[in-house]
């Protein structure tokens, strides 16, 4: 599976595309929706933990299908100064889509985290329940 293609902006309306990442590799963490507790705590434990992914040569971005003032708003509420926070939001889901994450009933991303490689294929991927918090620190042990 490859995300070779795609363009979503970011908490402070800058493009954030596929070819600005090319031949780097970057983790996608999807989350539900802002404002919701674990999603909170999420973002907030990848936030903490945005140095030691940098440190391994990965971008971490947090991800949902949220409009980007909501994800706007989230991030100044969360204090969050290094991690981007990527719309998944127009079309609805798309990103997620392809990624086969979106849960069509719902309207909105599962919580699964995936590292992509330079080459835009997914390199490893964790799926969360939905109420699960994962564990970055874990992630961190486990990726390739």
């Amino acid at each position: 599976m490859s995300v070779s293609e795609f363009v979503l902006k970011d908490q402070y309306d800058r493009e954030v595309s596929f070819a600005d990442l090319e031949g780097k590799r970057f983790l996608l963490s999807f989350h539900p929706m802002a404002w919701t507790s674990i999603c909170t705590v999420q973002m907030q434990d990848l936030e903490q933990c945005h140095d030691q992914f940098t440190a391994r040569g990965i971008t971490p971005f947090g991800l949902s299908i949220d409009h980007q003032p909501c994800k706007k708003a989230w991030s100044d509420s969360l204090g969050l100064k290094k991690l981007l926070l990527l719309c998944d939001f127009w079309p609805h889901g798309a990103l997620a889509r392809k990624l086969g994450c979106f849960i069509e009933k719902a309207g909105f991303s599962g919580r699964q985290n995936y590292l992509i490689g330079p080459d835009g294929e997914v390199l490893w991927t964790k799926r969360h329940e939905i109420k699960e918090q994962p564990d970055f620190d874990a992630i961190l042990r486990e990726l390739p």
